[in-house]
């Protein structure tokens, strides 16, 4: 309990942190980029908190909707702030611009606009479970993907863990399973397959520098999905991609099928390399289930996994590998076997938000 409370109360005074806020408004900006170094870069938490490192000369901080920021070491503050861009409903872009047409031109040119040549990338993973609103489960880790083109599916080597003590439910997507669920460049990949059966229309369009961005968003003809996408205007290539899916009839649920999935939530978000192809930067998957025990009881339970990348490695610098863990086994089993860090400190690469500190002061008070 004392550790979580020193890294409760030590969080907030993070020597190389920053918060993004509306200059307007002054609301927290959650997903944020901050650009820096050779491809690298942090993303700005559901709070709008952000790793600032010091010893670069030239930062990018930036966000659909937002205007662009360019940024020197002096220019990092304990506040920073983005001018939110004003969307353009042009009468004849609207008249002209059919939204199914163009999401589905923008996924068959994924191919064009993703990275095609092998490639590492630096990550964290993050994996929170709540029951009944209490936090019971959190595991952390730091990994090195590997993806050796663009149809093959991403390999992983975890490197680090952090993690409390596992709880009933086994986790059986661990990280390697999340990141090829949300990378849109596979063959056939399934979240492309269930975008395309939604409803599609055009919500305007921005001008941030000299790039124009179109927003569409998603529905369903029930009135249970909910989302938008972001395309570049040149070459549709994908920005970010956010969808909600409700189920209002929840049925009884019995031995042979114990669990039901209420909700699921997914936000993925593309950054793009030197030569303008695209790559994944951040992906997010939240469920929601109600799941019913042997002794009767039922529970609510929200299973969040979260995948955040700092840095991205391409060329000679590429190291070719298989994943290090066996996926066929429940994920908060297998990575009891990595080395595992005894205290929980903020990451560099996504810092906790006040929702995960609070599951971890659920787990220790217990």
């Amino acid at each position: 309990m004392l550790i979580v409370i020193l890294f409760i109360y030590n969080s907030n005074g993070y020597a190389q942190q920053a918060l993004v806020l509306d200059s307007l408004s002054l609301e927290p900006i959650p997903y944020a980029n901050l650009n820096f170094g050779n491809n690298q870069g942090s993303v700005s938490n559901e709070d709008g908190i952000i790793f600032t490192p010091k010893d670069y000369e030239e930062y990018i901080l930036s966000h659909l909707g937002y205007q662009t920021k360019k940024l020197s070491s002096k220019d990092l503050k304990d506040t920073l702030y983005l001018k939110a861009l004003a969307y353009n409903l042009d009468e004849v872009v609207l008249h002209n611009f059919n939204a199914r047409d163009t999401i589905l031109k923008a996924f068959e040119n994924i191919p064009k606009n993703f990275l095609s040549q092998a490639y590492n990338q630096e990550g964290i993973f993050r994996y929170s479970l709540k029951k009944d609103g209490k936090g019971v489960e959190m595991i952390e880790t730091d990994f090195l993907s590997y993806k050796a083109s663009i149809k093959e599916e991403n390999k992983t080597k975890i490197s680090e863990v952090k993690k409390t003590e596992k709880y009933l439910l086994d986790l059986n997507t661990g990280v390697a399973e999340i990141l090829n669920l949300m990378d849109l460049s596979q063959s056939n990949a399934p979240l492309i397959e269930k975008l395309k059966i939604f409803n599609f229309s055009y919500a305007g369009r921005i001008k941030n520098l000299n790039e124009s961005i179109y927003k569409v968003e998603l529905s369903d003809d029930q009135g249970l999905v909910s989302g938008h996408i972001f395309l570049s205007e040149n070459n549709l290539a994908l920005k970010e991609i956010k969808v909600e899916y409700l189920r209002n009839k929840i049925p009884e649920l019995t031995r042979e099928e114990p669990n039901y999935t209420t909700r699921v939530a997914s936000f993925i978000k593309f950054n793009t390399d030197n030569s303008n192809r695209q790559f994944l930067s951040y992906a997010e998957i939240i469920n929601d289930k109600k799941i019913l025990f042997g002794n009767d009881s039922i529970f609510d339970f929200q299973i969040s996994s979260k995948i955040a990348f700092n840095k991205l490695i391409q060329g000679k610098k590429v190291k070719k590998f298989r994943s290090n863990y066996n996926s066929k086994k429940a994920f908060n089993k297998t990575v009891a076997k990595f080395k595992q860090k005894q205290q929980w400190t903020n990451s560099e690469m996504l810092p906790m938000t006040i929702e995960e500190l609070n599951i971890l002061k659920d787990i220790y008070a217990n």
